[in-house]
């Protein structure tokens, strides 16, 4: 039996799209800025980025068309189910180790405008392929914020235990995301 080299085996092609909004430190430091004196003002700014990947997937659920219509209509409902769950857990978290302000719906409204009106926005009718990549980088700018947040959580002396395991635990989650919006929009190899 003869094994074949490692030179000779096809390789399926790593996807490499640049996705990481530059400013997203900075901009997420603002939405922080935004809640004042809120204690756990970090965990807002993690509502806000998490409602608006909420809205996004959606969007994207709804507006799916295509030869790989179903299959994307299915996927960005994947996501934004699980997210939706994760609204609650960053919200009850944010109360219990903040105070109700952190939830302050005018305010997390206003900051979900704003990330919404920075995205990029398409001048014609979206691609499906346009609707994953729009929400890799979602997902991989909000992978960003949380491991941003978990530093300055840290920094403020304000991460506890439990804290840093859920937003670990979601960040896991959202690297699922990462995988699985690549597997989209990669070229097959045949």
């Amino acid at each position: 039996m003869r094994l074949k080299s490692v030179e000779s085996m096809p390789v399926k092609p790593i996807v490499t799209v640049a996705v990481v909004e530059p400013n997203i430190h900075i901009l997420t430091d603002n939405l922080i800025a935004e809640w004042g004196g809120v204690p756990y003002a970090a965990l807002s700014a993690v509502l806000s980025h998490l409602k608006y990947l909420y809205e996004l997937h959606q969007n994207h659920h709804w507006t799916a068309m295509g030869d790989p219509f179903y299959g994307d209509h299915l996927l960005f409902q994947r996501l934004y189910d699980g997210v939706a769950k994760e609204v609650d857990m960053i919200a009850e978290k944010a109360i219990g180790l903040g105070c109700t302000a952190n939830v302050d719906l005018q305010l997390l409204h206003s900051q979900v405008l704003k990330l919404i009106s920075g995205a990029e926005t398409a001048t014609m009718i979206p691609q499906s392929s346009d609707l994953a990549r729009k929400s890799l980088m979602a997902e991989t700018n909000f992978l960003k914020v949380i491991e941003h947040v978990i530093s300055h959580l840290q920094e403020c002396g304000l991460l506890t235990p439990g804290l840093s395991n859920m937003l670990e635990g979601i960040a896991d989650v959202h690297e699922g995301h990462v995988y699985l919006l690549k597997q989209r929009i990669s070229k097959p190899l045949v």
